[in-house]
């Protein structure tokens, strides 16, 4: 018996591995590997479709996360990466921001060794639209974070973890948040944790996933423990016949039964009035519900099991809280079940028409009078990452409770999984955002393939829809540029005035196409005219800066739009240009806002001396570089307040101006002049003046003597003679100087110690003579 089990087990290991795709088969995405790590457990069976899940999700599925699995010798690879410091930020050369927009704030800091934060997501109080919390991915946390500006993005505070899911191994990431009426605010994720089962007798575990949910009474300072509003499952059904009274397997070549695996993956929330009181409000969460199922095979008189023929179902799903989050409605389908067979050779299709389609990334988003909106990606039966895809929409007039049939908005060239030019996953640039405007018209905004140009790998795209998304306007480009430049990441919002703004990532600046910079536009017209793209970074990103391999820089950015100002989040890598790989999250908005300050106290005097730097306007806890003529000369670090204030000493230089500069770790910067009116050029001239003063004195000493020799009688009570007289006022005159020199030294710092030993040898020179010369004035006087 026990023989025939341990051949079953070892054999079965082997089926199990063999059904995994080779490493070739892992996207771009899936590049964060650690050395000699390779995590081989519950997330295995889930490897055939980790390129159809949002990118955190794909790390965490192929054992590649490194908050999830680590090892003493983790590293990353590529040559063990040794992320950067912060000091790299005084490395990074800033230039003047564009007017239309505010200087570029990087909100997050790194409280651990992983520099690398992603995937914003952005929401604004609806009773105080200047405060703003922003949920990130950040590599040093197992769970999502968030940041909390109360000034409209001036200043940040953060990062506050909320928990994920009790007995899960952590979130797998896509932050998502939103506030209520109230001022509640309301945080997500995906939570994942493991699902165990067997197979006769013999165990094994699946990863499963949730849609965390959270809420803050404090505006995202503290929050509540969090609740799961959908959870996966794990189902697996075996035929009677096949077993044993003991639960053994007992049959050979023979398909038993099936293995059905759930994954819940890239939510989105929003928060809308109910229609039926809109009084109150509801809180939405849409995810793609991926199911992976597997024929279950036994052999071997059950001594053998393995699972073939997997086939992939995916849903775009919606549940609902109208009691602030607390419970949750049962999941409601919004798009239909669509399939996929996974090994196919896609592209149409083979022989047996067997189709390759999925469903994914599900926005929500309502209108003012509680009507529901969720877009929806469809890549149609040529497969995912090719050929044709369409956009759905589907309404909910009752909540969220139901949903009318799905409209199609547009079809379209799909995006490739990355574009040509840049090895991160961008393929989420297909997938739709949107928002309903004061006038109740619907707009999305989306990126694809333009067809009129071949070396394109992507536009972006805005359609409008005035019957509440039952027709649509044909789509019409919003980028500006004329060449071939790639468009990515798309995000729209309308404000109360029906403005619509719209921002994405763009590669136009750079003739390598790998560096890029934010970009931004605006229509007054409904979207029939658009606004001359303007640039809001004033530093453009590298990909290959931001993660391992330019692998990874999230799936979105984020913008919202309030009455009197728009702000936009994204991930930045400008701290990475002169180090290892840096990735931070970035905050930019309309309105200009307080540049950070330095003051200097005294503004001016002469080097050799302390002075006091105190700083304005940077932000809270951060550490600060400051350099002198460009030289770090100190350190120190930022109250929570943002201010700062320290001591230096004024190194000797050059009289004149010197620019003394604050850095911010987090990328703000700051600088005022010290004048030093007595630097090396004053030296230089008082070394000369000491020395010229030691010869005239010494000069005048001599003659003094000489004469004091010549005429011996005087001195014992003859008349003295005039030549005396005149050497011994020629000695005071040089005693007048050399006086005027020591007080000159006193006011203006000190002197080197040779020159202190030539003065006080000169003085006592000088006392000796005075004496003298005093000793016979008197006694020429007779007194």
């Amino acid at each position: 018996m026990f023989p025939k089990l341990f051949l079953g087990l070892v054999i079965t290991g082997l089926l199990l591995i063999a059904l995994l795709p080779p490493p070739a088969v892992a996207g771009p995405e899936d590049q964060l590997l650690f050395a000699g790590v390779r995590f081989e457990g519950p997330q295995n069976l889930l490897l055939p479709i980790q390129r159809q899940l949002s990118g955190a999700s794909a790390l965490v599925i192929s054992g590649q996360d490194s908050r999830f699995f680590k090892s003493n010798d983790v590293a990353l690879a590529q040559g063990d990466v040794v992320f950067q410091a912060a000091g790299a930020a005084a490395l990074v050369p800033y230039r003047s921001p564009s007017q239309k927009f505010s200087r570029n704030i990087l909100l997050t800091r790194d409280l651990g060794t992983a520099p690398l934060q992603t995937e914003p997501a952005m929401a604004v109080n609806p009773k105080d639209p200047e405060h703003l919390v922003v949920g990130v991915i950040d590599y040093n946390f197992l769970s999502v974070v968030s940041y909390v500006s109360i000034d409209g993005g001036e200043t940040w505070q953060g990062p506050y973890q909320n928990k994920y899911l009790e007995f899960d191994l952590g979130a797998a990431g896509d932050p998502i948040v939103d506030f209520d009426r109230d001022g509640n605010v309301y945080m997500g994720s995906i939570s994942v944790g493991i699902e165990e089962f067997n197979i006769g007798g013999f165990p094994l575990a699946v990863a499963v996933s949730s849609i965390s949910i959270t809420k803050s009474t404090d505006g995202g300072f503290s929050w509540e423990r969090p609740i799961s509003s959908s959870r996966s499952t794990v189902e697996l059904e075996i035929d009677p016949q096949y077993r044993r009274p003991q639960g053994e397997l007992n049959v050979t070549n023979a398909r038993a039964g099936f293995l059905r695996i759930g994954f819940l993956d890239k939510p989105w929330l929003t928060v809308g009035a109910n229609p039926q009181d809109p009084s109150e409000d509801i809180v939405y969460v849409t995810y793609t519900h991926f199911v992976i199922r597997y024929d279950v095979f036994i052999a071997l008189g059950g001594a053998l099991f393995y699972f073939a023929n997997p086939i992939l179902e995916t849903t775009i799903e919606s549940v609902r809280s109208t009691d602030e989050g607390q419970t949750w409605s049962d999941p409601v389908g919004v798009s239909p079940t669509v399939l996929q067979f996974i090994g196919g050779p896609g592209g149409g299709g083979d022989q047996f028409d067997r189709p390759e389609r999925v469903v994914q990334f599900g926005y929500n988003f309502a209108a003012p009078d509680g009507t529901l909106y969720i877009a929806y990606f469809d890549s149609t039966d040529d497969g995912a990452f090719e050929g044709l895809a369409e956009i759905y929409i589907a309404r909910s007039d009752d909540g969220g409770q139901s949903f009318g049939p799905p409209r199609r908005v547009a079809v379209f060239l799909e995006p490739f999984f990355n574009s040509r030019t840049a090895s991160f996953r961008s393929w989420s640039s297909a997938f739709p955002r949107g928002a309903v405007g004061p006038d109740d018209s619907v707009n999305l905004i989306f990126g694809y393939r333009p067809s009129a140009k071949a070396t394109d790998d992507g536009d972006i795209y805005f359609t409008r829809s005035e019957d509440r998304g039952i027709s649509w306007s044909t789509p019409r480009p919003i980028n500006d540029d004329r060449e071939d430049a790639y468009q990515f990441f798309p995000d729209l919002d309308v404000d109360p005035n029906g403005v619509i703004h719209a921002m994405w990532g763009d590669f136009r600046d750079d003739p390598s196409r790998i560096r890029y910079h934010i970009y931004y536009s605006r229509s007054e017209d409904g979207g029939k005219t658009w606004l001359e793209n303007s640039r809001v970074t004033d530093f453009p990103s590298n990909p290959n800066r931001a993660f391992p391999n330019g692998a990874f820089i999230g799936d979105y950015y984020d913008l919202e739009a309030t009455e009197d100002d728009v702000y936009m989040v994204w991930s930045d890598s400008r701290l990475g240009e002169f180090g290892a790989v840096n990735q931070k999250i970035a905050f930019a908005r309309s309105k200009l806002m307080a540049t950070p300050s330095i003051f200097i106290s005294p503004p001016s005097g002469p080097a050799g001396r302390d002075v006091i730097i105190s700083g304005f306007d940077f932000q809270p806890d951060q550490v600060i570089f400051i350099t002198v003529s460009g030289v770090i000369v100190s350190t120190d670090r930022t109250d929570s307040n943002g201010r700062f204030s320290t001591q230096i000493f004024i190194p000797i230089a050059g009289e004149g101006a010197h620019p003394i500069t604050a850095i911010e770790a987090s990328g703000n910067v700051a600088t005022a002049s010290f004048f030093m009116d007595f630097g090396f050029d004053d030296l230089v001239d008082l070394q000369e003046n000491i020395a010229q003063t030691r010869i005239s004195v010494l000069s005048a000493v001599q003659n003094v003597t000489a004469s004091l020799n010549r005429f011996g009688n005087g001195i014992l009570g003859d008349p003295m003679p005039g030549l005396l007289q005149i050497e011994v006022d020629n000695l005071s005159l040089e005693i007048v100087r050399l006086q005027e020199t020591v007080e000159e030294i006193a006011r203006n710092g000190g002197m080197a110690p040779q020159d202190q030993t030539i003065v006080n040898t000169l003085l006592a020179v000088v006392l000796a003579v005075s004496v003298l010369s005093l000793f016979v004035s008197l006694r020429k006087k007779g007194t």
